[in-house]
């Protein structure tokens, strides 16, 4: 991704992670950025994650690195149609697409098609 700043503190929030789950929150940033260049983001290191924010929807999803798995959550996912299934989570509001180094779905794809859902 030529030409995007990453955001102080992001390296720092993957330091006590390993290197495939490091090396896959990385590329989740860059899916969600590549396919939705408007966004900004946020370091929350409260919440162990990074906000993305849409200049008119305001905060929408963030990635949260974890032990073996990293979850991409949207703030609003209740309110999704979920077409494939995959969201996960029975809180109010917050639903989530949970990526394993090893396993393939759910895939990029996907993520790019509920990031369409979130920002519509």
């Amino acid at each position: 991704m030529t030409g995007v700043t990453t955001p102080a503190g992001f390296e720092e929030l993957l330091e006590d992670h390993c290197a495939s789950i490091g090396a896959l929150t990385r590329h989740l940033r860059e899916v969600i950025l590549s396919a939705r260049p408007e966004l900004t983001e946020r370091v929350y290191r409260g919440w162990h994650g990074l906000g993305f924010h849409h200049p008119e929807r305001g905060y929408i999803a963030a990635v949260f690195p974890g032990t073996d798995s990293v979850s991409v959550g949207f703030e609003h996912g209740a309110d999704l149609p979920d077409p494939h299934g995959l969201l996960e989570g029975t809180g109010k509001r917050l639903r989530y697409l949970r990526f394993r180094p090893d396993e393939s779905a759910p895939t990029h794809e996907h993520l790019v098609e509920y990031l369409a859902l979130a920002t519509a």
